[in-house]
């Protein structure tokens, strides 16, 4: 026969038992995020992630395909999402680092690479960085190296894993802002 009381004290008990084992499993995890942070040397990582970035932008300004690859996650995870004015579809998509890859092994050997040389600064920085995930946001400004002449304006984004101890471009994103009348020049 059932009774109007919502639980039994066996119920009660066991409800009781899942409770505690929820609390500390969150305790626990938020013990091992609090590890993680701490495990963390954020300046040494912050360094070695800006020379990850640094060595894709000169080696994709250079060419060098092994060098640039080297910077990637070379896996279906990967993603690149942008947007230009220049491009014929204004966006730019790819899923997966192998299609990226085809284009730019040919653009490289075609001497194709626009903006070769030239030369960017970063401001605005924010990193968020764990012990294997990191994410990298930043303003990007771009200049022909000789003349200085103002080529562009972006936000970037960057998310990267650790692969064997180092960072690797994971997902890269870039939304270049459209040009001012004064800038088209």
């Amino acid at each position: 026969m059932k009774t109007n009381q919502p639980f039994s004290r066996i119920e009660f008990n066991h409800l009781a038992i899942i409770s505690l084992f929820a609390i500390c499993i969150s305790l626990a995890n938020c013990a091992r995020e609090q590890q993680d942070a701490q495990a963390v040397d954020f300046e040494k990582e912050k360094a070695a992630i800006q020379a990850v970035i640094a060595k894709e932008t000169e080696s994709y300004y250079k060419q060098d395909f092994e060098a640039w690859k080297s910077t990637y996650l070379q896996s279906p995870a990967f993603r690149k999402f942008g947007y230009w004015e220049g491009y014929e579809n204004k966006i730019e998509a790819y899923i997966g680092f192998e299609s990226l890859a085809e284009v730019k092994k040919k653009q490289f050997e075609a001497n194709a690479t626009i903006w070769a040389g030239s030369t960017e600064e970063r401001a605005n920085e924010n990193f968020r960085i764990t012990r294997d995930m990191a994410w990298y946001t930043f303003e990007q400004t771009s200049y022909e190296k000789d003349t200085h002449k103002f080529l562009g304006r972006s936000q970037e984004t960057r998310i990267l894993e650790k692969e064997n101890g180092e960072w690797k471009i994971a997902y890269l994103g870039f939304h270049y802002y459209p040009f001012k009348e004064e800038e088209k020049q």
